[in-house]
């Protein structure tokens, strides 16, 4: 009887305190849009030229969708943490191996990709859809 009392008083509370997930806001979802600038790939023999691209990211409740010109991929997202200006979001997208990272700023509507080398960070613009 008194291992179940201690089972009670200790393990509920440690269990009631664990952290929830964090979720973003419904004002923080959307689609936002910019463009990918131009920038120089190695390509171990020669510099190539990959020309301005434009990405669209949609974020929804429970899912994340990238168009990288006429490339769509879908996944899904945590939030890392939140700070005071920003969440910073790790995408799992399907069919791809590295994660992508996003930055969600509170204030200005805009979200800032990080990309994967050697494509430049890109900040996109909440579109009024």
């Amino acid at each position: 009887m008194m291992r179940v009392l201690l089972v009670v008083f200790v393990l509920l509370p440690i269990i009631g305190l664990s952290q929830k997930p964090i979720e973003l806001k419904s004002k923080f979802l959307g689609v936002y849009e910019g463009k990918i600038s131009s920038f120089l790939m190695d390509s171990g023999k020669d510099l190539l030229s990959v020309d301005e691209s434009p990405i669209t990211i949609e974020i929804k409740a429970d899912a994340i969708f990238f168009a990288v010109g006429s490339n769509k991929k879908s996944g899904i997202y945590t939030v890392l943490f939140e700070a005071d200006k920003y969440f910073l979001l790790d995408c799992k997208i399907n069919g791809q191996l590295a994660n992508e990272r996003v930055v969600v700023f509170k204030k200005g509507k805009k979200i800032s990709r990080d990309g994967l080398y050697p494509q430049p960070n890109t900040i996109l613009l909440k579109s009024k859809n």
